[in-house]
């Protein structure tokens, strides 16, 4: 792949990737406000990968009873035994992705045209 069109598709992914990234910030439970600011982009596999995740030390608490500890982030996303699910990063994905891949679909027609900048 080009280097030209390689760079729009890349700046497309992370424009999306970082969409998807407030929009579950803003979905996200926030009592404490440590799940809300947990949720960031991250780098994936190659150049054109890149992944909105959340929690971490942040939000690893001690579980009850002193069985070890867990990360409240992907009980709140995936819920557990006694609660419910409370997920706010796939529901983000779900309400831009028609827009991220058309996006990125335009970046990748213009590159191939040999033309400037996507939008």
């Amino acid at each position: 792949m080009p280097a030209a069109a390689r760079a729009e598709l890349e700046k497309a992914v992370v424009e999306g990737a970082n969409r998807t990234a407030v929009l579950a910030r803003g979905l996200a439970p926030h009592e404490s406000g440590a799940l809300r600011e947990s949720i960031h982009v991250e780098a994936g596999r190659h150049q054109l990968h890149r992944l909105v995740v959340s929690g971490g030390p942040s939000t690893t608490v001690t579980a009850r009873a002193g069985h070890g500890s867990y990360d409240y982030a992907k009980a709140q996303e995936w819920g557990t035994d006694d609660m419910d699910p409370n997920p706010s990063l796939y529901p983000a994905f779900r309400a831009l992705k028609k827009s991220i891949t058309a996006r990125m679909s335009r970046a990748a027609r213009k590159a191939a045209k040999g033309g400037g900048n996507a939008s």
